[in-house]
């Protein structure tokens, strides 16, 4: 009996370690999978956007406080979602329901005039469209026509938009054609039509579509483009290594904190390679004597 109980002691003991172990390491593996990206160094570093969804801040998805706390966090950008009061005033919300209760368009725009927010942009998501007119008053008035766009239209929606609408800058939902990504790799890409039939400034795209070939084709031809990224740390890793720089991101404290983490690690390497250099000119200088 004796021995059967040590037994049980013993298999509870490891089980006790095993589960310990699986709920420590576990989190340390989420935390590094994109640590092995970030051995390789990010060229563009000082170009990449973070492109934050609104904060939601006391259950309000949409709010100039979450716009504020995006841009405390990292972000350089904020998706804010866009509809209308039935009196045509655009506000920030993502319901046509409680639109009436929203803050305004306005107040946003009015926050970004402010010096601290000068070198933010906002990125407008179309939930219910309207007379724009309003709209395009208010960009004017702010003086932001150049950090404010809008996205949220999906190929079933571009007709419902174009230039003659709107003087606000408008990117479209896109997924590159299996031909279009065929032509790009025999060297015959070729800028995507919807753009000048709707008059569109630029394109939202998917980070599963994201390669070099297709960064430099766009950058070749001039196409402003944000990458939809599906998680703030392998993904997005791979999606700026491949030269993207406007990404989305959904959790912009894990993003930024990735990104610091990585500017470290570079400045770490290119440190101990100057040091190396140094050293071994000192040692070059010893010999020469």
């Amino acid at each position: 009996m004796k021995a059967e109980k040590k037994s049980v002691v013993i298999i509870s003991a490891i089980l006790v370690i095993a589960v310990t172990a699986t709920l420590v390491l576990i989190p340390l593996i989420r935390r590094n999978s994109g640590s092995r990206y970030m051995r390789e160094d990010l060229r563009n570093v000082d170009n990449v956007t973070l492109i934050s969804h609104c904060i939601e801040i006391n259950g309000v998805k949409n709010s100039v406080a979450g716009f504020k706390e995006c841009v405390r966090l990292g972000a350089k950008a904020v998706i804010v979602d866009l509809c209308f009061k039935k009196d045509g005033t655009p506000v920030i919300s993502d319901s046509y329901s409680t639109a009436d209760s929203a803050e305004t368009v306005e107040n946003l725009f009015k926050t970004m005039s402010d010096v601290r927010y000068k070198e933010i942009g906002v990125y407008l998501n179309i939930i219910q469209l309207s007379d724009l007119s309003r709209l395009n008053s208010l960009a004017v008035v702010y003086n932001i026509l150049d950090r404010v766009f809008l996205i949220g239209i999906d190929s079933e929606h571009y007709d419902l938009i174009n230039t003659d609408d709107t003087i606000i800058p408008f990117l479209l939902d896109y997924n590159f054609r299996d031909s279009e990504l065929n032509a790009l790799k025999k060297g015959s890409f070729t800028r995507p039509d919807i753009l000048e039939k709707y008059g569109a400034t630029g394109l939202v795209l998917p980070s599963s579509q994201i390669s070099e070939e297709l960064v430099e084709a766009l950058n070749d031809y001039g196409i402003l483009y944000i990458v939809n990224v599906t998680d703030e740390s392998p993904d997005m890793c791979q999606t700026l290594l491949k030269g993207a720089n406007n990404v989305i991101v959904t959790d912009i404290e894990k993003a930024s904190r990735t990104m610091n983490e990585w500017t470290i690690e570079m400045q770490k390497r290119y440190k101990e390679s100057v040091d190396k250099s140094i050293k071994a000119l000192s040692e070059k200088e010893k010999d020469n004597k």
